[in-house]
């Protein structure tokens, strides 16, 4: 049964000699699970679309926890030296926390654009119970030459060298209870790269295309389809038995 959500806790998470900003939603009630939110490359935790899933999940009796990578947000650190494998350990790190503040509670990773790519490594490392994708590429190689193409490129100088240490296929093909969320007019991650990841992801797993959605998901209504699902699938996948 959904519950009210409860105002957001502002909390530190240690990442090495970094501390990254982190806002907690707690719930009214015994939690029925853990979750962590990872943002995009150059989003932050308040992000609208991350901050309706933090309240949604929460109300439905779900600890979570979204963050600010490094340089992004309320966090020390520049962003020009993101990497994937910094990302995925930046989740870790989140998890890690989180997993303290409830122990043996089913935990769930959610990363939106770059932040489900570093779900999908970071899953690689310490499975979830269950893992959600939104936007999310898995061939960076593409991403980055469309990305350099626009008038203002990225300066991103340490990703091109890290994420070719990184095989996001191979670990697709170790996953499973995941889910893909797209919008099938995203302008950054084609939609193809959704299909491959569907594909190449073990049972179980499930795929939801949005029509006209873009790649922020930027309509109101594409979240509110996005969100229902993810909860849908957390019930299906993660919650533990009544």
């Amino acid at each position: 049964m959904s519950q009210p959500a409860p105002a957001t806790q502002a909390v530190t998470i240690p990442l090495g000699d970094l501390e990254l900003a982190a806002r907690l939603h707690r719930v009214a009630v015994a939690p029925r699970g853990a979750a962590v939110v990872a943002h995009g490359l150059y989003s932050s935790m308040q992000s609208a679309k991350l901050t309706r899933l933090g309240q949604a999940l929460a109300r439905a009796g779900w600890l979570t926890l979204r963050y600010d990578a490094m340089g992004c947000g309320q966090s020390p650190g520049e962003v020009r030296l993101t990497t994937l494998s910094g990302r995925r350990d930046e989740l870790l790190a989140a998890a890690t926390w989180l997993g303290r503040q409830a122990p043996g509670l089913p935990l769930a990773y959610l990363g939106s654009s770059l932040g489900g790519a570093a779900a999908l490594l970071a899953a690689d490392l310490e499975p979830p119970q269950a893992l959600i994708c939104w936007s999310t590429p898995i061939d960076m190689e593409e991403l980055m030459l469309g990305m350099a193409r626009r008038p203002q490129p990225p300066d991103l100088p340490a990703m091109a060298r890290d994420m070719a240490q990184h095989d996001l296929e191979a670990v697709l093909a170790r996953a499973s209870r995941a889910l893909f969320v797209h919008g099938e007019a995203d302008e950054v991650v084609p939609v193809s790269q959704a299909h491959r990841a569907y594909a190449l992801a073990g049972e179980p797993k499930e795929l939801l295309l949005l029509p006209g959605a873009d790649h922020r998901l930027t309509r109101e209504a594409d979240q509110d389809q996005a969100i229902a699902r993810t909860l849908a699938w957390l019930e299906a996948c993660a919650a533990p038995a009544a």
